[in-house]
């Protein structure tokens, strides 16, 4: 293999190490919400995002808050 391939692989590996230590440091670093901090958090994503809650298209809503608290952590 010349230096150039190897340079290369080394550079590769470096970026794969970099990034995915990243990723772990910005997890630990996320603090865990409670359960009434996580359903108010959802609720205001869903008023921002003006997700219906009539009795015909209730459905989605419950759908999409539920997907919101499994994101979370946490189980309706």
């Amino acid at each position: 293999m010349s230096y150039r391939t190897i340079f290369l692989k080394i550079c590769l590996v470096v970026a794969i190490v970099s990034a995915s230590g990243s990723l772990n440091v910005a997890s630990a670093a996320k603090k865990k919400m409670t359960f009434e901090q996580a359903w108010a958090y959802c609720k205001a994503k869903l008023d921002k995002e003006k997700a219906y809650g009539t009795t015909l298209q209730g459905n989605e809503r419950f759908i999409r808050g539920g997907a919101c608290m499994k994101d979370l952590g946490y189980n309706l």
